[in-house]
């Protein structure tokens, strides 16, 4: 059981009483604990300075302690921490600065055992005092005991975390097969659609130039009407082979990435801004801050300036205003491109995504595949996007790029993506 939540930060309440009451802490055992602290008070301090006394005797608790302000420090939240120990309080804000202590502990590399050792160091000198005040004796006996429990505890979490480590390094290892297995696998279909595509250009083109010389050499035997759509014909194996090229031409959609300062991606993308709007008058409104990305400079510029000019072409014709938004969540990037024109219908947007599909009523003549380049390159950073749109209102494009992506430069499997 565990009052940790997926959150580090937060306690699940429920299983926090759920602990308690495994461990039968009552609210008379709260009441019994609370009368002991002022006890404590009488022996703060010098029990503080014999503890700190002992960890720097030590050369692996006192490599932790080499500045003296941090000691001092330490010591004034040490009182603190003994305080709230004996308040007799122990709700949710009390687990949450537990768990705090924790991830520090954890932070700096301190194992449990010694945090347990320092426990015990405190309860042998506190036990006496808390006796005394009560008119008793804490026999030897019990302290010696104390100690075996306590020693004994460690040695169990020792093996609690070695385990997990254990178990850890292997699902790793699982991931990192599962990534080289995907990385070849991809790379496997980026060059047979490679092969696919060349050998489509090359008989689109062979079919075009036997269509032309058809047409020049046999133009006058040729009825008009023959003659207008094999024209026609050849056009289109003109606009297939250009589809071809810039499918071949993206087909490595994804390069080498590295630190990327997306302020100055899109300050690229506004010095660009008059060719995607095409004439346009358009505004364009950038984020006042932005933040520094792994990713693939070169994708991640393909996703915004196909973003942008997605938005120019619901723009009227007269102009319109485009604003790009960012913000960092602890786990996400998320990017917003947003604009003012005719949005999109509700039945239209789970398809705008796929290949070669083209909105009804749009005034361009693009071929479809820009917002499936931007799906694309934003799923193989480790990321998706997603659309919000109320139709003569405008339209909401979103992306999101993980904070810690399967993009680490560690990630060799990835790196060549």
């Amino acid at each position: 059981m565990s009052a940790q939540s997926m959150d580090d930060n937060t306690v699940n309440e429920r299983q926090l009483e759920e602990q308690k009451h495994f461990l039968k802490l009552t609210g008379e055992d709260e009441k019994f604990v609370a009368e002991l602290q002022s006890s404590f008070t009488s022996i703060a301090s010098q029990l503080i300075e014999n503890f700190y006394d002992h960890l720097l005797s030590y050369t692996t608790t006192s490599k932790f302690l080499k500045d003296p302000r941090l000691i001092a420090r330490l010591k004034s939240m040490q009182i603190e921490y003994f305080s709230e120990l004996l308040s007799g309080k122990y709700d949710a804000e009390y687990a949450r600065k537990r768990l705090q202590i924790g991830q520090k502990h954890q932070q700096i590399g301190l194992e449990p055992r010694w945090y347990l050792g320092a426990y015990n160091i405190y309860l042998q000198e506190c036990f006496p005092a808390f006796a005394a005040s009560l008119g008793k004796e804490v026999p030897k006996q019990l302290l010696s005991l104390l100690k075996v429990i306590l020693l004994d505890i460690g040695l169990t979490l020792e093996t609690y975390f070695a385990e997990s480590k254990k178990s850890l390094k292997r699902h790793n290892s699982e991931l990192e097969q599962a990534l080289q297995m995907y990385y070849h696998t991809e790379v496997k279909s980026r060059q047979y659609a490679k092969l696919a595509g060349h050998e489509i250009r090359g008989s689109l083109n062979a079919i075009g130039n036997v269509i032309e010389e058809v047409v020049d050499d046999f133009s006058e035997e040729i009825p008009v009407a023959a003659r207008d759509a094999l024209r026609s014909a050849n056009e289109r194996c003109h606009q297939v082979m250009k589809v071809v090229e810039d499918i071949l031409s993206k087909s490595d959609l994804t390069g080498t990435p590295q630190w990327v300062e997306t302020g100055r991606l899109l300050a690229e993308i506004q010095d660009r801004l008059p060719m995607y709007a095409d004439g346009t008058d358009v505004q364009l409104i950038l984020p006042s801050e932005a933040p520094r990305v792994w990713a693939d400079p070169i994708g991640l510029r393909e996703v915004f300036a196909n973003l942008v000019s997605n938005a120019t072409h619901h723009l009227s014709p007269t102009g319109g205003r485009i604003e790009i938004e960012a913000q960092t969540t602890r786990e996400r990037h998320i990017f917003t491109v947003s604009d003012n024109g005719s949005g999109i219908p509700p039945e239209q947007q789970t398809q705008i995504f796929q290949p070669f599909y083209r909105c009804d009523g749009r005034n361009h003549d693009g071929k479809g595949l820009g917002l499936y380049f931007v799906k694309r390159i934003t799923e193989q950073h480790g990321g998706q996007v997603w659309v919000e749109s109320v139709v003569g209102k405008g339209s909401r494009f979103s992306f999101c790029l993980p904070t810690e992506s399967l993009w680490e430069p560690t990630n060799h499997a990835f790196k060549n993506l």
